[in-house]
């Protein structure tokens, strides 16, 4: 009997009401912090997609073409692709939803367009909520001018 009496004490004084205060604001601040967090992924998300179809595209307008893990050539669409998958290994991508404007990857002082769409999935509940089916899907774009390359 005499621990409930020393309960009913706590919520008298000064610190009964300063638990009650960390009770309520734990929760805020942890759904603050979890916010930051999923955004932070997004953008990293983000800005890794936009560095690799850069870097794609990079690649793209010098003509050249890699191999693969036999030493087999690729072609020029084939080792865009790749370039992108090992730029943002990190990241679950769908190489369908990748796209190369001429798909061959072009011709020399042509335009090519590398770009490539990305659904990202929230992990956090709350946010979730905030979007459709909790996802978030964005698309990514660069164009460059193909340099004056040696087709061969």
């Amino acid at each position: 009997m005499m621990g409930f009496r020393n309960f009913g004490r706590l919520f008298r004084g000064n610190r009964g009401s300063t638990v009650l205060e960390l009770a309520l604001a734990i929760p805020i601040v942890m759904i603050l912090f979890m916010g930051i967090f999923e955004f932070g992924r997004l953008f990293y998300a983000r800005v890794t997609m936009q560095h690799a179809v850069a870097e794609a595209a990079r690649f793209a307008v010098t003509g050249g073409t890699l191999d693969d893990d036999q030493g087999n050539s690729l072609t020029r669409a084939q080792s865009i692709v790749a370039v992108i998958q090992r730029q943002a290994i990190a990241l679950d991508l769908d190489v369908d939803q990748l796209s190369i404007d001429p798909s061959d990857g072009g011709s020399p002082s042509q335009v090519v367009t590398v770009s490539g769409n990305f659904s990202y999935d929230f992990v956090t509940p709350g946010v979730q909520d905030v979007f459709p089916d909790g996802e978030y899907t964005f698309t990514v774009s660069t164009s460059m001018k193909n340099e004056p390359f040696f087709e061969n």
